[in-house]
C-alpha cells in the first residue's frame, strides 16, 4: 500500500491521531477483538532514508461486532495499553509503529490501534514470521506476483465499445485470493479525472482462475470526452497461519501488479 492508499484509508475511517510508545503488559484480548497483519510485497520499491523498501506491513486491532472501531484497548478503569507488532523475514526484524487513534463514534468510547512498518525483502516464497504481544505462532508465505497479459500496458479501452475489460493472467491452480481495482494514477493531482470521476466502485476479488471479465457496473462514471489514465491495480493474496492462542485473526501476504491503461468513455 502507497502513501496515498493509506491516506486515503486514515481520511475514510474519520479518525485522528497521535503517536505511542510500547508497554510492558498487555490487555487480555476482549471476546469480540481480532487481531489482523497484513503484509506487501511492493512492485515498485520505495526508497526511505537510504534505504530500499520491498514490503510494507499494517497491523491492526478491531471489534467484530463494530466494523467502525479498529480495536478496544482499554482496562475497565481506564488505563491505555499499547500493542505491539514485531514482524520478520528471516534477514531482519522491524517493530511496527503504533498509532493511536480515537474512534470517530465517541459515545462508543472507543480507542483503536493502527501499526505500519516497511521491509527490505517480501519476495515470492519468502516466509514472513509475525508476534502480536506475546503470541508469536503468525507465519505466511509471500505469494507470487501475477502479472497481467490483458490489458497491455498503455493500451487505451472505451467502455462505450460494447467489449468486455479482460483480466488474464497464468493461473497456479492455488486457493489464493485474486483482487483488483481501477483508480486514476494520482489522487494528488487536481482535475477532472480525480475531481469529476467516480471510481468508488471500482474494485473486487475473483478466483485463481486465469481470466475475469470486469463487471460493467464497476467501470467508473463520469469520465471525460478525453478519457483518463488510470492505474489498474491487480494482487495475489494468501492466508498464512495464525498463533493458535488468538480466537480472531488473520494473517494475510499481497503480491502487487500494476498496469497504466487509459480509459474513454
Amino acid at each position: 500500500m502507497n502513501n496515498i492508499a493509506r491516506s486515503a484509508a486514515l481520511a475514510a475511517l474519520g479518525l485522528s491521531g497521535a503517536g505511542c510508545s510500547g508497554p510492558d503488559e498487555y490487555r487480555p484480548l476482549g471476546e469480540n477483538d481480532a487481531v489482523r497483519i497484513d503484509v506487501y510485497g511492493l512492485d515498485t520499491p520505495f526508497v526511505q532514508d537510504g534505504v530500499t523498501y520491498r514490503g510494507e506491513v499494517m497491523g491492526y486491532l478491531w471489534k467484530t461486532d463494530n466494523i467502525n472501531a479498529f480495536g478496544i484497548r482499554k482496562h475497565d478503569d481506564g488505563e491505555y495499553l499499547t500493542d505491539r507488532f514485531v514482524v520478520g523475514n528471516g534477514l531482519e526484524e522491524t517493530r511496527l509503529r503504533c498509532i493511536l487513534y480515537h474512534d470517530s463514534y465517541p459515545e462508543d468510547d472507543l480507542i483503536a490501534t493502527m501499526c505500519s512498518g516497511d521491509l527490505t525483502q517480501a519476495e515470492p516464497g519468502r516466509a514472513i514470521h509475525a508476534r502480536f504481544n506475546d503470541f508469536d505462532g503468525w507465519e505466511v508465505v509471500m505469494p507470487e506476483r501475477s502479472e497481467l497479459t490483458s490489458p497491455e500496458q498503455d493500451s487505451e479501452f472505451s467502455l462505450s465499445s460494447g467489449e468486455d475489460l479482460v483480466l488474464a493472467w497464468e493461473p497456479l491452480g492455488t486457493d489464493d485470493r485474486m483482487s483488483w481495482s481501477l483508480g486514476p494514477v494520482s489522487f494528488d493531482d487536481s482535475g477532472p479525472c480525480v475531481d469529476e470521476v467516480s471510481w468508488s466502485r471500482s474494485g473486487g476479488f475473483t478466483d485463481d482462475t486465469g481470466s475475469f471479465v470486469m463487471p460493467r457496473d464497476s467501470y467508473p462514471t463520469g469520465l471525460p470526452p478525453e478519457g483518463c489514465k488510470a492505474l489498474l491495480q491487480f494482487d495475489r493474496g494468501r492466508l498464512g497461519t495464525v498463533d493458535p492462542g488468538i480466537r480472531r485473526g488473520s494473517i494475510f501476504a499481497r503480491q502487487y501488479h500494476t498496469t497504466r491503461i487509459t480509459l474513454k468513455p
